[in-house]
């Protein structure tokens, strides 16, 4: 009896301490972790990824993935179940993006912010969260447009470098180098014009000084034209006035004429007389000046001795005549 009590004892034992070992095993493996629920929609696919893949936020574990099923409301979205640690900042305005681990093919779920400068506005347990696509993706996507555009490029570089268009652009490169010939000569025959610029710069520079003063100058004598102008016109004024002083006086004179004699004919008066006398003798005067000019300077000359007095040349006076 004592053999088989102490093999019993000897099984109670084995066995609690194995559900003890698997208590404790199963309670280190548990995730006690609080853990908030959000939904991923995408509707380009989800190459790669599976569930208990690992979700990121700024690089950083968060979380893992759950659940990955067809909407059943749009059967052309996928909605990716993902459980995130509640301490994890996600706002609302975070989005999803798929990202490659390392060169297994596997996929992780990335979370990042739209605008990491905004405010921080936590996400409702439970939101749905856009998945973007990622770089490859639209890399991708628009993968036939760009081998299209590659393969039109190609045909018209073909076309482009024909035979007539290579050979018209070797005369072109020709054309050019025999033009780059031409200018550096042009440019080695300006060169002395270029070194002699200086010196005419500096003549122009004393030209300009020069046509300046000329200019002063004939402001100068444009302004002493102005006021002879203006002494002319005033020294006409003066004439104009004495033109009509003169003709006052010759009227004057005619009335006093009237006056005095009347409208008798001259000869019966001694007034008249005398006045063709003073006439006479003034064109006798303006006779001998004609003839004689240099009187006015140096006085008349002595007249010719005549008949019978001293000096007298009858050959003279017969010349004369």
């Amino acid at each position: 009896m004592e053999n088989k009590a102490h093999a019993i004892a000897a099984g109670l034992f084995l066995l609690l301490l194995g559900l003890a070992l698997a208590a404790s095993v199963a309670w280190f493996q548990g995730d006690h972790t609080e853990r908030v629920h959000y939904t991923v929609v995408s509707r380009s696919g989800v190459p790669g990824l599976n569930l208990k893949a690992p979700v990121k936020l700024r690089g950083v574990e968060v979380g893992h993935v759950e659940t990955i099923a067809f909407d059943p409301d749009d059967p052309r979205q996928i909605l990716v179940g993902i459980a995130v640690d509640a301490a994890a900042p996600v706002s609302t305005g975070t989005y999803a993006q798929l990202g490659l681990q390392g060169v297994t093919g596997l996929s992780f779920v990335g979370l990042e912010e739209a605008d990491a400068k905004a405010p921080l506005r936590r996400a409702q347990p439970g939101a749905r969260l856009l998945l973007r696509p990622t770089l490859l993706d639209r890399l991708a996507e628009t993968g036939p447009g760009l081998v299209a555009g590659f393969a039109e490029a190609a045909a018209r570089l073909n076309a482009l470098l024909s035979d007539d268009n290579r050979a018209q652009l070797g005369r072109t490169l020709a054309e050019l180098q025999q033009a780059a010939g031409d200018t550096r000569r042009l440019m080695n025959a300006l060169q002395p014009g270029a070194r002699e610029l200086p010196a005419l710069l500096k003549d122009a520079d004393a030209a300009t000084q020069r046509a300046d003063a000329a200019l002063r100058r004939i402001e100068a004598l444009a302004a002493d034209g102005q006021q002879l102008a203006q002494e002319l016109r005033s020294r006409a004024a003066v004439l104009d006035h004495l033109d009509a002083a003169a003709t006052q006086v010759q009227a004057t004179s005619r009335n006093l004429e009237l006056a005095l004699v009347g409208e008798t004919p001259p000869r019966s008066r001694p007034l008249l007389s005398d006045i063709a006398a003073a006439s006479r003798s003034v064109e006798r005067a303006a006779n001998d000046l004609g003839d004689q000019p240099q009187s006015l300077l140096f006085g008349r000359s002595a007249r010719p001795p005549g008949p019978g007095e001293t000096g007298f040349d009858a050959r003279l006076k017969a010349g004369s005549k």
